[in-house]
């Protein structure tokens, strides 16, 4: 069986233990608040991004990866793997993915005998994280590199994210909507519900009050052509328990 390193990048969100347990490895960006950059997930964790996000009077912005750094990477993995698979974040949010072919081109014209992939997920988070676990199950599972990558490539097109969004104060920092469109929204309570279109993150829907808001959610999942009630399966995912858990419970109730 051939080696095969497996890296992603910080916008596939993939959690220590499950970046341990399947041997994947995390390329990372960098963030940058006012004048001080980190090494997200090294030098700077999401519960700390998150803290500063709150105190900090501007959004903090993302860098790619260093060239060198990427260079480097993929050039020691390439060492000592036989094949190296990288699924970047989507080409259309970031251009981590050209400067990664880019120094694959170079590491693999430094090195005839290197076999490295980069594959542009079209997407972000779970969708990345999940697809580079079942990469690595199939690898293990005994199934040939080349059938493996196009059979975990699947989960990316496996599932519809909704994406509600509790307040716009955010979407107002960083440029999305106007002042006045935030101020006349959060008068109103609504919430823009978002989902990946395309290779993008792109709203879907607006809707309003708290007291419904998870049951019209159940509703536009009802009302999606993709949704297969016969095969219905979902993940939730909160930055607040409370709300997690009674999306939860209406899910439950409505499935």
């Amino acid at each position: 069986m051939s080696k095969v390193k497996i890296f992603v990048d910080t916008s596939a969100d993939i959690s220590a233990d499950a970046a341990k347990k399947y041997d994947i490895d995390v390329i990372n960006f960098l963030c940058v608040f006012g004048d001080k950059s980190y090494v997200a997930g090294e030098e700077l964790s999401n519960s700390e991004f998150y803290e500063k996000l709150l105190s900090s009077d501007k959004l903090p912005t993302t860098s790619q990866t260093p060239p060198a750094v990427m260079h480097d990477k993929l050039s020691e993995a390439a060492k000592e793997y036989d094949s190296v698979v990288y699924l970047t974040i989507s080409s259309k949010a970031s251009g981590q993915y050209n400067n990664a072919r880019m120094n694959a081109e170079m590491v693999m014209e430094e090195n005839p005998e290197a076999d490295i992939r980069i594959i542009d997920s079209m997407s972000f988070s779970v969708y990345i994280s999940e697809t580079a676990i079942y990469l690595r199950k199939l690898l293990n599972s005994g199934v040939e590199l080349d059938e493996a990558i196009e059979k975990a490539k699947t989960i990316l097109d496996a599932y519809e994210v909704y994406i509600l969004v509790d307040s716009l104060k955010f979407l107002e920092k960083g440029g999305r909507i106007t002042k006045t469109a935030a101020i006349v929204g959060g008068l109103l309570d609504i919430k823009p519900v978002l989902s990946v279109k395309n290779g993008l993150i792109e709203p879907v829907e607006k809707l309003r009050g708290k007291k419904k808001v998870f049951n019209k959610l159940a509703d536009l999942i009802k009302e999606n052509p993709e949704f297969d009630d016969e095969k219905k399966e979902f993940l939730v995912i909160d930055s607040n328990a409370e709300y997690g858990d009674k999306m939860i419970e209406i899910l439950k109730d409505e499935f």
